[in-house]
Formats: C-alpha cells, structure tokens, sequence
C-alpha cells in the first residue's frame, strides 16, 4: 500500500503514532537506532528482521529481539495508516502536533528512553513551566477532593502547572482546583477528538481555555483499558514532581508513582485514616519510601525544579513589591488566618516590621485582617 506525504518529521511521527501502542519500546528502540524516517520506511517497504543491523537483531546479551512478534503487531495497523485523515481529525477540534523534533516539545518525555511516544496530540497549549501531577483514587472521599482541590490551587497560583488524567474523582479535583489560579493538563488514555469520560465535557471545555488536553494516539482512538496504564508513565514523565493523594492498594494512580520513581523523579504521598480503603495505597508507597506530604508547600520542597515557587508570590501578583513585603506574604499559611507574633516568627522580623508591612499588604489589596489575625486574599 502506497503511503504518500509520509516526508516531514510531523508526519513521521504520526505514522509511527497510529502504527505502535503506546509505550511499544521495540518500536522506540527501532526510531531511536535508525531514525524516525529511516525506520518509517524500512516498516513500509516489506521489512525483513534479518536485514536489520546486529545491535538491532540481537540484545547485549546475544539473544535474538522477537522483531517477529513485533511486525504482526503492527503490519495490519500499517495497512490502515492514514495520516491525512487523522490530521484532518485534528483539525476539526483545532488541534496540533508536537513531535521530537518540535522547538515546543516536552524534553522530559525523552527520559522515557524507547518507552517514549512518537507524537503528541495536542488541544489547547501546553506550557513550559514547572509542572506537577497529582493523582488519586476515582472513588475518592470528599475530604480527598478538597484537599486535591486545594493544593492544586495553590500549587498553580505559584506558577505551578497541573498535570492529571482527566478522571473522576482526584483527577477532577486537580484540575478544578488548578483552574481557577493558572494551568493544566489533562493525559487521555484515548485519542483528542474521543475525550473520557464523557460526562467530564464541560470540564475539559474548561481545561482548553487556558490549559491543555494530550494524547499519544491519534484522535478517534477509544481510550481502552490497556491504554490507561501507559498513559501514566506519560503523567509521570511530564511531570516534575508526582503526588498521590487517595488510592487503594490496587489503584492505577499507584502506577504514576511507579513510574515517577522508575525516572528517578520526586514523589510524595498524602497520609490519610489508618481507618480507610483509600489511604492504603497512600501509606503503602511512604513505608516504600515515597516521602510523606501534609501540604502544598511540602509538594513545592520535593523538587528544586518546582521549589523556587515555595518563596514566590503569585507570578502575577509580585511584579514591584519590596523584598519585606514579599518576605511577611511568602510568611503567612496559604490558608487561614494567622496571628502577627506568628508571621513575626516565621519571617525572622520585628513586630514592628510585620506590623507595618501588613498595614501595606492590606493597602495593596494581598492581605485582609479580622479579629487582629491576617491572611492573603490573593
């Protein structure tokens, strides 16, 4: 079968995108030993394993790679490809392309080494900022979505951009939480244009106004349920930092974690009532070692790549305030009031200074007093 417009990077990419799974390593070790285009073409031109250079045909300990297996995978994927129709699929929910090649591609999916995708399938923008995942039970517990919610506030106003997959339950929670101070993004074990679950539209309508919904496979496919568990190695890879905040022992938000540890990435778990199904899981991957979280700031101290935000205001709130007043802000809880000896104490000040820069935080509109305890506003 004949496979025109099959050239440019983008469209390579797309190609090996609709002809592999997601995560296919065989598929990933074949682009990254020969090229994307090379490779391409070798699976379009009646491959022959044999023909295949001995670092590809045999592994580092002489065993014969089962390239077999590998093409009855994907030669009737191969018989089907059409790039221009899932383009033009693309297209029709205002769609892009990003590939490795791409001046806006995600390097940290790079460390998923042949694990990593040939392309992502993009709706809305993605930044290129200091990113979190949190993840979680989808039968999870309101305490578990309000504190989802309230971290991932928190986190975004600092600049922190949230990743998640889109699901009930935590997943929600994040990025609703996330919505209303700054950026998400939603991973979707299905293609862009076949958005699940269904019932979260108006959400995901949401997330595309200012964040971002991605994919690894083309925009029909349906997110079947294989597609799930490597569509966290994607959260995980995306990531900076990885949090659990509800699971089970036997949660898929675990996997996330797993892979988060497996990258060498930072991960953090929320304890929860020794009591409760949903804690399990949490307080399974702390006896594992994953580190203990209480709050966003915990979060923040996870990783350097995200812990510079821990001593920030908003980024687009501390534009001209003095260094004492950044310093009595960044000193007071994200939530809730607290007393001045308190603020005192935590920003190493007078309580004449702390006093004084109150009165202009409150001038300025940051912070609000009541009962003669104080806490930000933005």
């Amino acid at each position: 079968m004949e496979h025109p417009n099959l050239d440019s990077p983008l469209e390579v990419a797309c190609a090996w995108s609709a002809i592999v799974e997601p995560g296919d390593e065989a598929a990933g070790l074949l682009r990254k030993s020969m090229g994307s285009a090379l490779a391409l073409e070798w699976l379009l031109s009646q491959p022959n394993p044999a023909k295949l250079p001995r670092n590809l045909t045999h592994d580092s300990d002489g065993r014969v790679r089962p390239w077999t297996q590998a093409l009855n995978r994907w030669i009737p994927r191969v018989q089907e490809l059409d790039v221009q129709r899932d383009l033009a699929q693309l297209e029709a929910v205002n769609g892009h392309v990003l590939y490795p090649e791409h001046p806006d591609w995600p390097t940290k999916l790079d460390d998923l080494n042949e694990g990593a995708p040939a392309a992502l399938w993009v709706r809305g923008q993605l930044k290129q900022a200091p990113s979190v995942a949190i993840v979680g039970a989808r039968a999870s517990s309101n305490a578990g979505n309000n504190l989802a919610r309230d971290v991932a506030f928190e986190l975004a106003q600092r600049g922190i951009s949230i990743i998640s997959g889109g699901a009930f339950g935590i997943d929600a929670a994040a990025h609703k939480g996330a919505l209303a101070a700054g950026h998400t993004v939603a991973v979707m074990a299905g293609g862009v244009s076949n958005l699940y679950p269904k019932s979260h539209i108006d959400l995901f309508d949401q997330i595309l106004e200012s964040g971002a919904i991605i994919a690894e496979s083309p925009p029909s496919w349906r997110p079947a349920r294989w597609r799930f568990l490597s569509r966290n190695r994607l959260i995980a890879a995306l990531a900076d930092a990885s949090v659990v905040v509800e699971a089970s022992p036997r949660s898929g938000a675990l996997a996330t974690i797993r892979h988060a540890r497996e990258l060498n990435r930072p991960v953090g778990a929320f304890p929860g009532p020794v009591t409760s199904h949903m804690s399990r899981g949490c307080h399974q991957m702390i006896r594992q070692g994953v580190t203990l979280v209480t709050s966003s700031e915990d979060v923040l101290e996870l990783s350097s790549e995200i812990g510079d935000a821990l001593f920030e205001l908003p980024k687009e709130e501390n534009k001209g305030l003095p260094a004492e007043l950044v310093r009595v802000y960044d000193a007071m809880p994200a939530r809730g009031f607290a007393a001045v000896d308190s603020i005192a104490r935590v920003a190493g000040l007078g309580k004449a200074e702390v006093e004084a820069a109150l009165a202009t935080l409150i001038l300025k509109g940051y912070v609000e007093c009541q009962a003669d305890e104080f806490k930000r506003v933005r």
